[in-house]
Order: C-alpha cells, then structure tokens, then sequence
C-alpha cells in the first residue's frame, strides 16, 4: 500500500486485492474480473416486463442485476422473476435493492442471489432533516437499534448463501450520521463502517460496500477515504462504483467515466454500474468500455516514482500555480483547440496550414512559425522541450512548451525557474496516462515549480463515443484532485466540435469550470414517479441556455432531497402523477400535476432571478 493507505502504488497500475465474494454463478472481488451490472427501471410486481428488460441486460453484456424492492409484495415476487427467467436459460445473479423496508429485506433473501440494503434508512428509516442534538448514550442506542434489525438479515443470508452490499448514498445519510459528522465524506465512511463492523463481530464476510454521490469528486474522494479506513481496521471487502444520477448522452458517459476512471485507475473498484437517464441495457457497453481501457494499461512501462510530495488524495485542493494571462493561477482551466463556426469558443486556438485566426481569439503557432512571423505578439509560441533548453525565454507575457515526465529533471528546473512565462505541456509516454501525469504534478511540486500546466493528449482514428470515455478516463481523474489548468484534447481536425465539447464535459464533471448547466438526473427504477427519459429531455430542452445552473431531476423521494445537495433546483417524483420543486434543498411546491411541472419550474427560475431569455 502507499503511504497514503488507499492503493497498491500511485506509479504502477495493480489492483488492490480484495476478499472474494460469490453472487449466485459469479465471484466478486479478489483476482476475480470487474463485474458490471445494471439495474431495471419497471414495477418489479409486473413480472413479464422485469423478466423482459433483464434478458435485454444479460444480452447486451451485464452479469448483475438489480431490481427496487420497496416493499414485501415486490419481495416475494423476485421468486417468480427468478423462476421465469431460469425457465428461459437466464441464470444472472439478481440483486434486490431495499430501503426503509427490513421485512422486505428478509424476504427478498429467502428469494434471490444478493440483498442491497442502504445505512441511511435501513434501521434509522426515513430522514428527517432535522437538527437533532445526539448525546454520546442517544447515539449509542440507535447503533445497538441497527445491530437488532441487521442480525436478522446476516443469519438468513448466512443460511443461503446470500451476499450483502452496504450501500451508502450521498443523499441519504441518517439524522444521526449528520448530527455528528455533516453531509461530508468521514459521515458517509462511518455510515459504512457502523454496518461493517457489526457484520464482523457476527462473522459474516460475503459483503460488497459502496459509497456513492452524484458529485464526482466527492465519489472518489470518499472510497478512498472508505479503502483507507478498512484498511486501518483489518477489513479488505470487495467495492461496487458508481456515479449516482450522472445523467444520459454525452455527459452521463463521461461523468461516470471520470468518476469511475479514477478510482479504477488506482486499482480500486470490483464491480460497477453506469448510472445514465436511459435504457439500463445501454449501460452495459460504457462499463463494459471503462473497465477494458483500464485494464489494457496492466503491466505498463515503468514510471519513476516520486516520494514526499503534496499530493492530497482525499480532498480537493488546487495545486498552486502562477497566473499566466488566462492561465493559471484562480483561472478556470483554459481548453485549447480548433474553432469552429456555432461551438463554444476555445480559450486558446491552434493555428492552421495558414496561420488563419480571428482577432477574437488568442492563437498557438510553433516556435518556427512564430519566428516567420516576426514574433506577432497576438500569437503564443509553442515549442518541443529541447527548443525551450535552446532559446529559454522568447515571449514575455505567454509560451507553451512542450514536456513529458520523463523529461523532468535539474536542467529543466533550473531553465523554468529563469523563465517566468511558460506554460507547460504535458504530454504522455506511457499507457498510464493518469499515474504518469500525475507523477510529473508530484515531481513539479516536490521542486516548488509553479508553472502553469496544460494537460495535453492525442487520440488518433476517429474522436467518437468511445473516444470520448477514453479521454474522460485519462484526464478527469488529474483534474478532481486539482492537477491541470488546462485541457488539450488533439484529434482529427474534422472531429473539431466534439473534441471541443468533449473537454468542456470533462471539466464539467470534474467539477472545476461550468460552461452549461449541471443537470443531475437519476436512471429510474421501479419507484419512479415519471418518465424520467422524456421528462429529464423536456427540462433540458427549456433550460438548456442557463449556463451554469444545477438542476436536479429525480424520480422518487428515497435520494432526491439529499442527492441534489448541489443543486439549485429540484424536480422531484412525490406521488404518481404528482412532482414536488425544490430551491436549493427546501420545498418549494408541493404535489404539482406533472403536465404542468416543467412550466412551474421555469415560472420558479424566474421568482428566484435566474432567468434569462434565450438567444434568438
């Protein structure tokens, strides 16, 4: 383990082994292959659809699936899914997933392969958001509460053979978990270890944990948190990510991708589950994506390590950096790239065969170019690594160079020190793109280097979906622990507007520059309230143009006031037919026929001031 207790070996890609776990015809957990799952949107009493969306899962690839129990009627139906779906030759483990409910609980174990059960509300039950004042002797009472009804459940899943996830959401942490310790990442972590703890005392070991936000970075920074504390304590169980609510299209691939890249990258993450607004079967192949491109990266080049450096792998701290212009320092990371007529502008334009650029925009052109053109300040030299040894210092205000890790060293820090206007970057020699980059941000820092750093990397062929997981994948990670100042995705010239909107989600979901609003959207399950799919498309339809804002669309009460914590509006399924606004996290309307919902979200935007008409 590294010092920081959370991985293998921040320089060499190796999965942290975990216990192994069985679910039903498959194993979790220790050198056992990832595991990717999905979860069903239908009423789980309607038998025949369930039956149905499940085989649509199993044949696009998933290997686990999950299905909400709300109640005992849903739970002594999973033994007639289960007997279906045998009849027909699918044998895939089924997961059920309980809140509120511990008779549901108990059923559904007598039934099915696995029981997912939530430390928010299992014992505790529905949250409150109260302000409640625990005394030590309070707070102990309501721990023994949870060792009365979790017992119960260990001893039937130790009869069967039953595995158990403890699943903690961000959005769905008891009263008692807030009074002491917040909605922050140490409650989330002893929201899991109350419930681990007991299972140890009751030898009961076939567990996988999660701990889930819709936050990225609060994601990954969490399990970490959670990998190290079982570490302190002698406890290595199999884990399930994901990125709760991270939405459909572009930006729910690559949110989960950013979020479940990083800790995968680490060798962290057993199972998993993309999260998006759309058909579950369409989850499989973007799991199935993130965790081969991860994987390839086994057995890479050896990448030199770098000991005692500032690296925080818990929380979010920007590393320090001088402010170049627009680049660095509390600058929001600057994207670099080729525009393109109705794209977003990019913040630095690559120059073309030409040297064609509008005067709007600040243009990048080689050190040779630069010099054919006689030095024109409007544009930004860029130059390799052994030009910048050369000639050092050739612009006062910007000049970008070109460096990779391995390039590194005393020569390097004694030129950068003498030339205050370079921003580096930084590019990649190996197949693991996060270890190396953010061993060069270790080395940088370990020498007090405060150069602005562009992260730069080059995809060849074409820059499609796939792609864009790859580079959510290698980049998002540095960028959540506060590594990066810029982007520089290098493609196909004709592939220019989805490179360029690609970096700008990447920066989106790693929480650190907003060009469109942040829509947080749960994927449905048999609890939703509406269709999300149509309803999640006619909101953003109507606040596509509010850059910026945060809305969160949720089918059902169990994580929709916690989970959109970050949001500054909620729409939120309260009752068939029936959908409850938020403003930031307090009632707003209540019980609004859903024909009339996104309206009366627009009408409360504009009460608020957050309103601007859209361009014509």
């Amino acid at each position: 383990m590294t010092k920081e207790k959370y991985c293998i070996d921040l320089f060499r890609y190796k999965r942290y082994e975990t216990s192994e776990v069985t679910v039903g015809t498959i194993k979790i957990g220790a050198e056992n292959p990832i595991v990717v799952q999905s979860m069903t949107t239908t009423n789980t009493n309607d038998t025949n659809a369930t039956v149905s969306q499940i085989k649509c899962i199993c044949d696009a690839g998933g290997q686990l699936v999950r299905m909400t129990t709300q109640g005992k009627k849903e739970a002594l139906n999973l033994e007639f899914i289960k007997r279906d779906l045998l009849k027909d030759g699918y044998n895939v483990p089924l997961v059920a997933d309980v809140h509120f409910n511990t008779s549901a609980a108990y059923i559904a174990a007598e039934h099915i392969e696995k029981v997912r059960i939530n430390p928010g509300n299992f014992a505790d039950g529905a949250k409150r958001f109260a302000d409640i004042a625990y005394t030590d002797e309070s707070y102990s009472e309501e721990v023994l509460q949870i060792k009365d009804k979790l017992i119960p459940l260990l001893n039937i899943c130790k009869k069967r053979g039953v595995a158990l996830r403890i699943g903690t959401n961000h959005g769905s942490l008891s009263d008692r978990i807030m009074s002491r310790y917040g909605d922050t990442p140490i409650g989330m972590v002893e929201s899991c270890m109350e419930y681990l703890r007991i299972c140890k005392s009751e030898d009961f070991f076939n567990i996988v944990l999660s701990i889930k936000a819709s936050n990225a970075r609060i994601m990954v920074h969490t399990v970490r948190l959670l990998v190290q504390k079982m570490f302190e304590e002698d406890m290595c169980f199999p884990l399930h990510l994901g990125v709760t609510e991270a939405g459909e299209g572009e930006d729910g691939r690559i949110r989960s991708a950013v979020g479940i890249g990083a800790l995968l990258a680490d060798g962290i993450g057993d199972t998993i589950r993309v999260s998006l607004t759309e058909n579950p079967e369409n989850e499989i192949p973007v799991g199935r994506k993130i965790v081969e491109y991860i994987r390839a990266r086994k057995n890479h080049e050896a990448i030199r390590k770098i000991e005692d450096s500032a690296y925080s792998p818990f929380a979010y701290e920007r590393r320090k950096s001088r402010s170049l212009r627009n680049v660095g320092g509390d600058n929001i990371p600057v994207i670099i790239g080729r525009n393109r007529p109705g794209d977003d502008p990019v913040d630095f334009e690559i120059g073309d065969s030409n040297n064609k650029k509008s005067i709007d925009f600040s243009g990048i052109v080689t050190l040779k170019r630069w010099e054919e053109m006689k030095r024109d300040e409007r544009f930004f030299p860029f130059m390799t690594f052994r030009e910048f040894l050369d000639v050092g210092k050739v612009h006062n205000e910007l000049q970008f160079v070109s460096i990779t890790y391995s390039q590194l060293n005393s020569q390097v820090i004694e030129s950068l020190k003498k030339a205050d206007s370079v921003v580096l970057v930084l590019k990649c020699e190996t197949s693991n793109n996060v270890a190396e980059q953010r061993a060069a941000f270790m080395f940088l820092q370990h020498h007090h280097l405060d150069n602005p750093v562009v992260l730069y990397k080059s995809y060849k062929g074409v820059f499609g979906k796939e792609t864009q997981i790859e580079a959510a994948c290698d980049l998002g990670p540095l960028f959540l622990d506060g590594y990066g100042d810029g982007i520089w995705i290098d493609a196909d010239d004709e592939e220019a507007s989805i490179v360029n909107s690609t970096m700008l989600s990447i920066l989106q979901a790693a929480r650190v520059r907003f060009s469109k609003p942040d829509y947080i959207s749960c994927p449905g399950c048999g609890r939703t309230l509406f269709n999300l799919q149509e309803t999640t498309a006619m909101v953003k339809k109507r606040t596509a143009h509010l850059k910026g804002l945060k809305v969160a669309v949720m089918g059902c009460i169990v994580n929709g006031p916690g989970e959109m914590a970050d949001a500054d509006y909620g729409y939120v399924g309260s009752a068939f037919g029936k959908v409850t606004l938020y403003y930031q996290r307090q009632i707003v309307k209540r019980n609004i026929p859903e024909e009339d919902a996104v309206d009366e979200l627009v009408q409360l935007i504009k009460e608020k001031g957050d309103w601007v008409e859209p361009c014509r």
